[in-house]
């Protein structure tokens, strides 16, 4: 340990904090360690007082005021003098550049400055680099001792701050089993728990004969969260660490797979689509049995039926054959009926609240499906125009009429005595629509009115 404090010392009095990124530089070696570095130093510190002086002497020689001697990378030093003084310019100056509103000059005494400066500067960085060359060599000869120290305080500190989150966020010890089986009770997103008052845990369970969750829910969130703490539960287990559950039994996993978001690479000549697929290939190509895999969307960057139809195959395929744990997440709800030809798929969704005038979205999971995304609540949400909702809401019937094929008008509902949405197919009756458009209501008494309402709802 000895040997570890020397080599900080040696660190701390010679290297500076804020040195040049290029070693070969200069200015990384600190005051008062190297004796030689520290005079040639104090020589080009004090060469710089000599230019100050110098630039004076010249003023008082030209009478120019705003006369200055300047420095750049290009041009080494010179003499700039405005074009309105060039009159006023001493005979030995040379004439070095013209700009726009100056021109520049330099002197034989400059010249020789110029020389000196930059060779100490240069015997400078070399002598710096070699120094610092010597200190990496002392470093090196201690690098057994400071692999392992720093192997052992790196273990320290991994554990260490692994047990404090779990002790402050009430995290448990997960199970881990070479068998199939995976099982999570009250599992918690350990970021999003830290930033919200009220997060709602929830469970998974997947077995070997229920391996793919088909998930249909609200356009909100939560999705995203309960497909990601899950598969950061696993991966949290793997590297030793408890995990955000009640209860965690988490199988042996080769790989995590995640297929949640995708962006174009446009700088690639690919689409948004593009790359979605190839993240998709990805999966397919390399997942296994023992693989766990959430997916959040596929085949949404094409039209309905093409999307809908490769969500179908992605679903299939991995069922049949690959058999990875797999979460998937889809507002395709046509995948529902479809799954039920598929011995091991469960459906779940969000469970929803909602009466006559409020819907509340409860964030829980529930072992049943909803064919409906409410698409008009969560942009109302949003703050999106009521004209607007409204106007998305026709062009909906109509594009439900066109898919249906009559001229029967599609609505959507939920009994609240079943746990899956009925489709209801309303009759347009033209008689009604006649009578409710040649009713008179200024001219109407409310027995009159109650008598009118009452033959429409016999109609109906």
């Amino acid at each position: 340990m000895q040997d570890i404090v020397n080599i900080i010392s040696l660190i701390e009095k010679s290297i500076k904090e804020d040195g040049e990124n290029l070693i070969t530089s200069g200015n990384i070696i600190k005051d008062w360690f190297n004796t030689e570095i520290d005079k040639i130093r104090d020589r080009i510190n004090n060469s710089r007082e000599w230019l100050a002086n110098y630039q004076s002497k010249l003023i008082r020689e030209t009478w120019i005021g705003t006369l200055r001697i300047k420095y750049t990378n290009i041009t080494g030093y010179f003499i700039e003098i405005s074009k309105n003084q060039v009159s006023k310019v001493l005979d030995y100056f040379v004439y070095k550049q013209t700009l726009v509103n100056a021109t520049r000059y330099i002197t034989e005494e400059l010249k020789d400055f110029e020389k000196e400066i930059m060779e100490w500067e240069q015997i400078l960085a070399d002598l710096e680099y070699k120094e610092f060359l010597e200190i990496r060599e002392q470093i090196l000869n201690s690098f057994k001792n400071i692999k392992e120290l720093s192997e052992k305080t790196a273990k320290v500190d991994f554990t260490t701050s692994l047990s404090r989150v779990a002790y402050m966020w009430n995290y448990t010890k997960p199970e881990i089993t070479t068998n199939y089986d995976l099982q999570i009770k009250l599992g918690r997103h350990p970021i999003i728990e830290k930033i919200t008052s009220d997060f709602i845990s929830n469970d998974l369970e997947l077995w070997k004969n229920d391996f793919v969750h088909i998930i249909t829910w609200p356009n909100m969130w939560w999705k995203s969260t309960f497909l990601r703490q899950n598969a950061l539960i696993l991966l949290m287990a793997h590297i030793g660490s408890y995990v955000p559950a009640f209860k965690a039994i988490i199988p042996i996993t080769d790989k995590i797979f995640s297929r949640v978001w995708a962006s174009d690479n446009l700088y690639l000549g690919q689409s948004t689509f593009m790359v979605e697929m190839q993240e998709m290939a990805n999966i397919l190509n390399n997942s296994t049995e023992n693989s766990f895999v959430i997916i959040d969307e596929i085949g949404r960057g094409t039209s309905t039926y093409d999307g809908m139809s490769l969500a179908w195959a992605i679903l299939k395929e991995n069922h049949e054959n690959i058999k990875a744990k797999t979460l998937f997440a889809t507002h395709y709800h046509e995948l529902v009926d479809e799954s039920k030809s598929l011995k091991w798929v469960k459906n779940f969704s969000v469970a929803v609240g909602e009466n006559e005038d409020n819907i509340v979205f409860l964030r829980k999971i529930v072992p049943w499906w909803m064919k409906k995304s409410y698409w008009l609540e969560v942009a109302s949400l949003a703050w999106i125009n009521k004209n607007i909702i409204n106007e998305a809401k026709i062009m909906l019937r109509k594009l439900e009429l066109s898919h249906n094929g009559s001229s029967k008008q599609l609505s959507l509902w939920i009994d609240k005595s079943c746990k899956e949405v009925e489709v209801v197919y309303v009759e347009k009756d033209n008689e009604v629509i006649e009578l409710l458009k040649n009713i008179d209501i200024n001219s109407l008494t409310p027995i009159e009115a109650l008598n009118k309402l009452q033959d429409l709802k016999t109609k109906i």
